[in-house]
């Protein structure tokens, strides 16, 4: 009896420590990126762009998001104000390679984003044209180390293995949801810091964790732009005729 209870309890302990055993960095990036992936989105949001003075500046945009298995396309359109309506931006990441387009409607024209311009400012944003792509790197588009953990975060480490606008990225990533709480962009000397991500509220659409608002500021200049969900829907029918430039041209 004695003989069997020890190994009962032997099994239970070694059970215990596999299941607690630690996630390492490129399984922290996996969930992350997991946490986020939608077959399709459909979001309104508030772009505000926060000068160092305090003035702010509204944009109302709506964006159009579909994923067929690695291969994602986007849609921006500016709806507001009246400067920027009808501005239209598209991207589309297919076997790991980015293009990107903009119609600039006072120029009634398509320009296509080159590799040159991925640092970029954004329609005077924060955000840079690559940033508009992906904040985050898939496990075999970065090397992914585990540099802290607490109780409630991971902080990972990502230096990517192609280094066009940043030499590294750093994220903090909440335990409970996996989105990142804070994301660092270096220089590609991997020392400068550049900007930071900031996610200042979550929410929940359904079960799906979300950052409801994130806030981009650049260092050096102390401009800052913050984005907020006002409505998120999550994999529904999206036409593949909206990520054209057909339909970025014309707006049908």
């Amino acid at each position: 009896m004695k003989r069997t209870l020890f190994t009962v309890a032997l099994i239970a302990l070694v059970s215990t420590t596999l299941f607690a055993a630690p996630l390492t960095a490129n399984e922290i990036m996996t969930k992350v990126l997991d946490t986020q992936k939608a077959d399709s989105a459909a979001m309104d949001l508030k772009l505000t762009l926060i000068e160092t003075n305090g003035t702010q500046r509204e944009r109302r945009i709506q964006t159009l998001t579909k994923s067929v298995g690695d291969d994602t396309s986007s849609i921006t359109v500016f709806l507001s104000p009246e400067s920027v309506r009808n501005t239209r931006f598209l991207t589309k990441e297919t076997n790991g390679q980015s293009e990107q387009y903009i119609y600039l409607p006072a120029l009634k024209r398509v320009k296509r984003i080159a590799a040159s311009e991925e640092g970029g400012s954004f329609m005077g944003s924060d955000f840079s044209y690559a940033d508009m792509a992906s904040t985050t790197y898939d496990t075999d588009e970065a090397v992914h180390t585990l540099i802290a953990e607490d109780g409630d975060t991971y902080t990972v480490q990502s230096v990517p293995n192609k280094k066009n606008v940043y030499g590294k990225n750093v994220v903090v990533v909440d335990k409970t949801t996996f989105l990142p709480l804070r994301v660092e962009f270096y220089d590609l000397d991997g020392k400068t810091l550049l900007k930071t991500l900031v996610t200042e509220q979550q929410d929940y659409v359904g079960d799906r964790p979300i950052t409801k608002v994130i806030v981009m500021t650049t260092v050096a200049s102390g401009h800052a732009t913050r984005i907020e969900i006002l409505q998120a829907r999550y994999d529904m029918p999206i036409s593949d005729n909206y990520f054209t430039l057909k339909y970025l041209e014309t707006g049908r």
